[in-house]
């Protein structure tokens, strides 16, 4: 099997799967007996296997479980890990992602995209494709475009999400 070096591929792949941990967490977390559960409804994960069937054993792996910003994290990270490193990437790429700064500031922009757009996302519940149709629509303002740029020529180092099990 011959499996890729390119980081930038990497990087597109590795924010995939953090944006829909985060658009799981958004619409699926549920408080019980003061814990808080994902718990994504059986036709979610229906449209889920059909629509983003790469994604669904990520939905399978949270759901019905315990959830919390270090779980996430780690659910994110270990799946990171599994599907990509050294599967469909060599293993010395997916450490670079994590340091890459197109990675950090295109997380730093989803993140903001979501603190501007959380009440119209809370609205009403969205489809993962939805979501990142919605995302995109956003992210190719020539405004995001510009902000994109500062961070990436200033050097800046958003604060995001590192994985340490996938190094």
């Amino acid at each position: 099997m011959i499996r890729s070096v390119s980081i930038k591929n990497a990087v597109k792949d590795a924010l995939e799967i953090f944006q829909f941990d985060q658009w799981i967490r958004f619409y699926f977390v549920q408080e019980k007996d003061n814990e808080l559960f994902v718990d994504i409804p059986n036709e979610v994960m229906d449209t889920i296997k059909e629509k983003t069937p790469g994604l669904h054993p990520f939905a399978d792996l949270v759901n019905n479980a315990v959830t919390d910003y270090k779980r996430s994290q780690d659910n994110v990270c270990s799946f990171i890990a599994a599907r990509l490193d050294g599967q469909k990437y060599e293993a010395t790429i997916l450490p670079q992602v994590f340091d890459n700064a197109t990675f950090k500031v295109e997380m730093y922009i989803f993140n903001v995209w979501l603190k501007m757009h959380e009440q119209h996302l809370d609205e009403e519940s969205m489809t993962f494709d939805d979501w990142m149709e919605m995302y995109e629509g956003w992210n190719s303002l020539e405004e995001v475009a510009e902000y994109r740029s500062k961070l990436l020529e200033s050097g800046t180092d958003p604060q995001v999400p590192t994985c340490n099990t996938a190094q």
